[in-house]
């Protein structure tokens, strides 16, 4: 690290200061991915205006509706702190990025596609020569350790969001282009279509689509284990949070779909549908929300932007996740192989 630092000073003119090696992952919690977003409360986004619950009807089937599955993984570590020359003491903060999408093929997981790499960001008063400075790393640096980016953070003053936040947001949405990238190489290919849909762990509230890249999600899903039960202008009561509601939800039941637009200085406003599932009993769970996955899509034609998702596609998708919710390795319709299989092992 030592050797990368000076490399900084060189082109920046700065001054780097040792400091505790932190994990930032550990101590910066992640924000809710839906924390920005405004719903629309004038109508529900699909085709079916009723304004209730719905109960979904589980089918069987050894098809799945799920073939791609996409996830996106980051770390990141605050490394020294850096003086500029203007007078601001800033974190430089290092991370590493991965990004993959894995293949359900005859009843195993294969991978696709694997992106992984190292990445540093810096401050915005580091004299800018970023391209330099990665070149200079890796002639320097050993052990066949490569820094494939270096990147920079905008720092503001008098902003409340602290620098290494910055500096993590800017890692974070490195590793989302990467995701948008991964999906576009499978749109490219002809793998996506609608009896084989990628599903995505986590939001699909990415900063950055064009609107001549909304068509690649047509057949993407967004599923989220943890989202923002704070959310108010949802409900008829305007000031009732979503949390509140999504508590009274039974087991295979849904919210109607409600329209969105992240609001996060896009240049394109992309038009995004969410609605919430339990897919656990509440005997099973701990919780009032556990159990409940947040489910989101993508509108792309202007049919879709217009009058919203085909209720009936809607609960497709509700029903193949409510039949996957339970992932085993010796499931069939009745659940007697797997009873059978414990008494035998027990």
């Amino acid at each position: 690290m030592g050797t990368i630092l000076k490399v900084v000073e060189k082109f920046s003119g700065g001054k780097c200061f040792p400091s505790n090696k932190l994990h930032l992952d550990d101590i910066n919690p992640d924000e809710y991915q839906d924390k920005d977003e405004k719903f629309n409360t004038s109508k529900i986004f699909e085709t079916n205006k009723v304004p209730e619950k719905r109960k979904i009807t589980k089918f069987y089937t050894d098809i799945s509706l799920f073939k791609y599955f996409l996830d996106g993984s980051r770390r990141t570590y605050k490394v020294v702190d850096f003086a500029s020359t203007d007078g601001k003491y800033l974190p430089i903060v290092a991370g590493q990025i991965g990004t993959a999408v894995c293949k359900r093929e005859n009843k195993s997981i294969k991978n696709l596609h694997l992106i992984k790499f190292n990445i540093i960001a810096l401050p915005d008063r580091t004299g800018g020569e970023f391209e330099n400075i990665r070149n200079e790393i890796n002639k320097t640096v050993k052990n066949n350790i490569r820094v494939e980016r270096v990147v920079e953070y905008k720092h503001q003053t008098n902003m409340q969001r602290p620098p290494e936040n910055l500096a993590i947001a800017k890692i974070q949405k490195e590793m989302l282009d990467e995701e948008i990238v991964l999906i576009d190489k499978m749109v490219t290919s002809n793998l996506l279509n609608t009896g084989e849909i990628l599903m995505i762990d986590g939001s699909l509230q990415y900063t950055n689509i064009k609107l001549e890249q909304e068509y690649i999600f047509h057949n993407v899903i967004g599923v989220s284990k943890s989202f923002n039960p704070n959310l108010q202008g949802i409900l008829k009561t305007k000031s009732k949070e979503i949390g509140s509601y999504l508590t009274a939800l039974k087991y295979g039941e849904r919210t109607p779909v409600y329209r969105y637009e992240p609001q996060s200085g896009r240049k394109f406003k992309t038009v995004i549908g969410a609605w919430y599932l339990r897919i656990r009993e509440k005997k099973y769970t701990r919780g009032p929300l556990e159990g409940i996955i947040k489910i989101e899509k993508i509108a792309v034609t202007e049919k879709e932007k217009q009058d919203g998702f085909e209720t009936d596609l809607i609960d497709e998708i509700s029903a193949a996740i409510l039949q996957e919710r339970n992932v085993t390795c010796c499931y069939d319709d009745s659940g007697d192989k797997l009873k059978k299989y414990y008494r035998k092992v027990s």
